[in-house]
């Protein structure tokens, strides 16, 4: 049973003994009257006792919601008693029965007794915090160990939380004795996050019927932008790279420009002007009439396009978009992988270059930084069109002759060619198709951005770049992944 159906079982034992036990004495004892009335009372102490033990099993599972406002409070439990106390009183004058009144007097005692104590031992701020600094990258989590001082002179059980949803406290909920305290405060900062972030405590006394709520300040963080630590590794890398570009780099730009061929057979495919004879595939040319070609690679010369788009919709945005154009444009540069980039925002193409060494590509990078932009966009409430999807529901529909299959077509049929003609148009499109033109295939496109003006264009252009042998890969990974 639930410790506080313990406690108003318990109250009730104590109010409604002394009630059925006087009458029995009275037939059994010759005393006084009012010596009997007090024997009964008596009797009742133990069931005092079982009270108690229930009220502190019951702060022990009893959890209450972080206020954001400090200060003393008083329990309900406490308040239920009192109320409950003064009503008995009330009921002894109205019914002349000495006996409640004798026992409303013995509750009282306790009570007061009880929060004597509690004034004797728990200080108005029990608490006290060490302030405790650090740095860390924003969106990278962290760990710090806090240390309190209970100055409360008896036990005290204590609840730990926070308002910040990127931080947590352990334990969540402890019995502290005197002295220091140690809490394990884990974090997560966002960008925006604050750097003294708050850590609110409820402290109760053992049965639960005072409660002081505190609020403490003991991290004292710099939140370091993930955009400025991706610019200083970048920036340390140039610096130990020096001007200039090194042989190896320079051989495998010049096999991608030109090409050899590869010695990996990787598929066949139809044959398109430009093919060489010798990659012919004989076998299954003959077996379907038609010319197929075999496609070598050599992984070691294939080349990848960055592709950015420039638009966020807030600082926190920005700060990761930034982040990942540095440190993708970091990581080829340090794998000599030759790179195109392309960079486009809402309304234009900001940057198209030709495939070129990844250190240059690296300071390009960098320069783009600037010409990150917020942009409002509207809120996405459906999902991105697919416009496979949409196709081959157009093609099943053109066989079906009743009149609601007609109208659906039609409306697929609109929306397809809504899609196309805002693809054409698009920067993303411009950009994708003008940095594709400049580099050999296979390639790879790393594709950074937040999907947001250019979602259903990303995924038009992908599909039509994967005809052509072109793999978007969209970065996403943790800060915890930054090359150091």
């Amino acid at each position: 049973m639930h410790p506080r159906y313990n406690i108003a079982i318990y109250a009730a034992v104590i109010f409604l003994t002394p009630l059925f036990l006087a009458p029995a004495l009275e037939n059994v004892i010759s005393l006084q009257p009012a010596a009997i009335h007090i024997t009964t009372v008596v009797t009742i102490i133990p069931v005092f006792f079982l009270l108690d033990y229930s009220l502190r099993q019951n702060t022990l599972l009893m959890r209450l919601p972080m206020k954001k406002k400090e200060g003393i409070y008083i329990s309900g439990t406490f308040v239920s008693l009192l109320v409950l106390t003064g009503i008995i009183i009330f009921i002894s004058f109205v019914v002349n029965n000495r006996i409640l009144l004798y026992t409303g007097v013995a509750f009282i005692l306790y009570l007061t007794g009880v929060v004597f104590g509690i004034i004797l031992t728990i200080r108005h701020s029990p608490l006290t915090a060490i302030t405790t600094t650090g740095r860390i990258i924003a969106g990278t989590s962290g760990n710090m160990i806090v240390d309190l001082i209970n100055r409360a002179s008896a036990r005290i059980h204590c609840q730990f939380g926070s308002h910040e949803p990127w931080l947590n406290v352990v334990p969540l909920a402890a019995i502290l004795e005197k002295g220091r305290v140690k809490l394990n405060v884990s974090y997560t900062p966002p960008l925006a996050g604050n750097s003294r972030p708050q850590i609110q405590s409820i402290t109760k006394d053992l049965r639960g019927f005072v409660q002081i709520y505190q609020i403490f300040e003991p991290i004292e963080l710099r939140i370091i932008p993930r955009a400025k630590y991706a610019e200083w590794l970048a920036h340390k890398y140039l610096e130990r790279s020096g001007v200039g570009m090194t042989t190896a780099a320079s051989m495998r730009l010049q096999a991608i420009i030109k090409p050899k061929g590869g010695t990996d057979y990787q598929e066949s495919r139809d044959y398109t002007p430009g093919d060489q004879l010798k990659d012919l595939d004989w076998k299954h040319t003959l077996r379907l009439s038609q010319l197929i070609v075999k496609d070598y690679t050599n992984d070691e010369e294939s080349a990848t396009i960055i592709a950015v788009n420039l638009a966020v919709a807030d600082a926190e945005e920005a700060d990761k978009l930034s982040f990942k154009l540095v440190t993708v444009a970091l990581t080829l540069a340090r794998e000599n992988i030759p790179t195109a980039l392309a960079a486009y925002n809402h309304r234009e193409v900001v940057l198209c270059t030709n495939i070129t060494e990844p250190d240059e590509v690296l300071k390009q990078a960098l320069s783009l930084l600037r010409e990150i932009i917020p942009v409002k966009t509207v809120n996405r409430h459906l999902e991105i069109a697919d416009i496979t999807d949409i196709k081959r529901n157009i093609n099943q529909l053109k066989k079906a002759k009743s009149e609601p299959a007609q109208r659906l077509l039609s409306l697929l049929d609109f929306k397809y060619r809504s899609i196309e003609e805002f693809t054409k148009s698009h920067p993303a499109t411009i950009a994708l198709s003008s940095a594709t033109k400049q580099v050999p295939t296979p390639a790879t496109i790393l594709l950074i951005s937040q999907l947001n003006h250019d979602a259903e264009v990303i995924r038009v252009i992908s599909d039509k770049l994967s005809k052509r042998r072109f793999t978007t890969v969209p970065v996403e990974f943790p800060v915890a992944a930054i090359p150091r």
